[in-house]
C-alpha cells in the first residue's frame, strides 16, 4: 500500500515538473516575440539562437519613439532650424519626419472618413494624395473641438488635382489658371473651387473619434502635433501617398 502511495507521488510529481517546463518554454517564447523575436525569423529556425541585432534594433527603435522630435534632433546632432519635411503614409497612417534624407519619428495618424481612395471632388471626405507644403500655421488656445492645439493648412488642390480637375470638367480653365499662379507663387491656392479645399493636418484626435474621422485632413493626438509643430514652417514639403 505504501509503495502503490509512492509511486502515485511521484508520477503526480513528475507531470507538475514537466507542466512547470512547458509553461516556462512559453513564457520565454512570448518574451522574445515582445522584442520582434517571432518564430519567423530565419536565424532562429536555422540555429534556434536569439538574433541579438534585431533585439537591439527593436530596443533602439522602441527607445527613439518615446524621445521628443527636440532629443532625437540634438541625438543627432541634427541643428532645430534643419529643413524637415514631412511624409505620410495612408496605408500605415503614420505621419513620419526626415532631415535631408534621415528619418527622425513618426507618428500616428487618423485619415478622410470617405476611405482610402484620392481625393476628386469637394464634400467627399478623402484625404488627398500627391505633394504638397505647408501654406499657414495656427495655434488654438484653447484647443478646438475638431481641429485641436495646432492646424497647419497644406497646398491642396496641387498642379496633379487641378490637371485632373481639368481634364474632367469639374473645374474651368480659369479656375486651373488660378491655382497654378498660386502653387508656382508658393501661395495658398483657391479654396472655394469643386475640387474642394481646406485640407490640413491637425491635432484633436482622440479614441473616442474612433478611426479615419476626419473630413480629409490628418488628424493626430495633440501631444504628437505640438511635438513637431515647432520645427515646421510655411513652405515645409508635405507628401501624402497610399
Amino acid at each position: 500500500m505504501n509503495l502503490q502511495f509512492k509511486n502515485t507521488n511521484a508520477k503526480f510529481y513528475s507531470f507538475v515538473a514537466v507542466l512547470v517546463l512547458c509553461i516556462a518554454v512559453l513564457s520565454i517564447g512570448t518574451q522574445y516575440n515582445a522584442f520582434g523575436l517571432s518564430s519567423d525569423n530565419q536565424t532562429q529556425k536555422k540555429t534556434g539562437t536569439l538574433n541579438v541585432n534585431t533585439v537591439k534594433s527593436n530596443i533602439k527603435t522602441a527607445s527613439e519613439a518615446a524621445l521628443a522630435l527636440k532629443d532625437i534632433l540634438k541625438k543627432k546632432g541634427i541643428a532645430s532650424g534643419a529643413n524637415i519635411n514631412i511624409v505620410v503614409s495612408k496605408s500605415s497612417h503614420t505621419l513620419s519626419l526626415y532631415s535631408n534624407g534621415v528619418f527622425l519619428k513618426s507618428y500616428h495618424v487618423e485619415l478622410g472618413e470617405g476611405g482610402p481612395p484620392n481625393k476628386s471632388v469637394v464634400g467627399d471626405k478623402k484625404t488627398p494624395e500627391g505633394d504638397f507644403y505647408i501654406t499657414e500655421k495656427t495655434v488654438y488656445s484653447p484647443a478646438d473641438y475638431y481641429l485641436g492645439t495646432r492646424w497647419m493648412e497644406l497646398s491642396y488642390p496641387n498642379l496633379s488635382a487641378a490637371q485632373r480637375g481639368l481634364n474632367s470638367g469639374i473645374i474651368s480653365k480659369e479656375t486651373y489658371n488660378r491655382i497654378v499662379k498660386a502653387i508656382n507663387n508658393g501661395e495658398t491656392p483657391p479654396q472655394d473651387t469643386a475640387l474642394g479645399g481646406y485640407i490640413g493636418i491637425h491635432g484633436g484626435s482622440v479614441p473616442s473619434f474612433g478611426k479615419d474621422w476626419t473630413w480629409g485632413c490628418v488628424g493626430l493626438a495633440n501631444k504628437d502635433v505640438e511635438d513637431f509643430y515647432g520645427f515646421v514652417r510655411s513652405g515645409t514639403k508635405v507628401t501624402i501617398n497610399m
